[in-house]
């Protein structure tokens, strides 16, 4: 019984520190994300980005398939010169 009990702790404890280092390396994933968006962003592009992500989903599910590499920077670069047009 004293074999089983420390096997099953092990696990218990092993399972917990993986858990742990997850959190962690998500964590500062999340805040480096954040720093660069922060540093290299801007408010149109972030806008403009979020245009085309929301046109690709809707064109993806009307397409029922993923969209062409062409297709997407398309969609991408038409709402940068539209954000861009509209600055003007």
């Amino acid at each position: 019984m004293g074999k089983y009990t420390f096997l099953l702790l092990g696990i218990i404890l092993g399972i917990a520190i993986a858990l742990y280092v997850y959190a962690i390396k998500k964590e500062r994933y999340a805040k480096r994300i954040k720093n660069d968006q922060e540093n290299f962003s801007t408010q149109r592009l972030d806008n403009a980005l979020e245009r085309a992500v929301h046109e690709m989903q809707s064109q993806m599910k009307e397409l029922g398939r993923k969209l062409t590499e062409d297709e997407k920077n398309q969609i991408i670069f038409g709402h940068l010169k539209e954000s861009e047009n509209i600055k003007q």
